[in-house]
């Protein structure tokens, strides 16, 4: 006898190929799930920053932050990984908003108005004496390209230059700036000068008038560049 195949199981047919009555209902994604993650880390962003800026990163806990932003270290360590991981998203989130305080409407050909933007952005800084001090230490050790922050302070540092330098290009376009400046260079130091001085502050324990200093250095880089010779006013 010869076997025959068992015959094969029909298919069933095609969703759009039913009624619309018939047709199975698709999953959607809830964006109340999404809006609620977002909330979240917000919460946990904030809490971190408030801890970190105050304690200082070793004596921050992430079961203190989690109870600061409502929620378990579980949770924390599902959004962020890890400690580092977060002081690391903590840090790129100061200088976002560090980015808007300088360059958002502020305009781009008066050289004035962008040293004082950069003045006010150092003093706001000083409320946050916590980050300065992490800051000045992880800028250094991430140097070493192993370092799990080494990306973001290299992306940061270019970043900041690139910024700052295409506001001193505007200011050099609108006949502000003697021709011979070079406006890279000249961002370069003003963000050294910049994080320079803030390290000097934290050795000093606050007692370096860091806002003052700033503004004599930014003041004479004024006089030198510009063509009418004035300082900040």
């Amino acid at each position: 006898m010869t076997n025959r195949p068992e015959p094969l199981e029909a298919l069933p047919p095609k969703p759009e190929a039913l009624p619309p009555s018939q047709r199975p209902k698709r999953r959607r994604r809830s964006t109340g799930t999404y809006a609620a993650a977002d909330a979240r880390r917000a919460a946990i962003l904030e809490a971190a920053t408030r801890n970190f800026a105050q304690q200082g990163y070793l004596n921050s806990s992430l079961a203190k932050i989690a109870a600061d932003a409502g929620t378990s270290a579980t949770v924390v360590v599902h959004h962020f990984g890890s400690k580092d991981r977060l002081l690391l998203a903590v840090l790129e989130a100061r200088e976002n908003r560090n980015y808007l305080k300088v360059h958002l409407g502020v305009p781009n050909d008066d050289i004035r108005e962008q040293f004082r933007a950069v003045l006010a952005l150092a003093a706001h800084n000083l409320t946050e004496p916590g980050l300065i001090e992490l800051f000045a230490k992880l800028s250094v050790e991430a140097t070493n390209p192993d370092h799990p922050g080494h990306a973001f302070f290299l992306t940061r540092f270019e970043g900041a230059i690139d910024a700052l330098a295409t506001g001193f290009r505007g200011a050099l376009a609108a006949g502000q700036l003697k021709q011979e400046t070079d406006p890279e260079q000249i961002a370069r130091e003003v963000l050294a000068v910049s994080d320079g001085l803030q390290v000097q502050w934290a050795l000093s324990l606050g007692r370096l008038d860091f806002v003052a200093a700033y503004r004599a250095y930014l003041d004479r880089l004024t006089q030198v560049l510009t063509t009418d010779g004035r300082g900040l006013d």
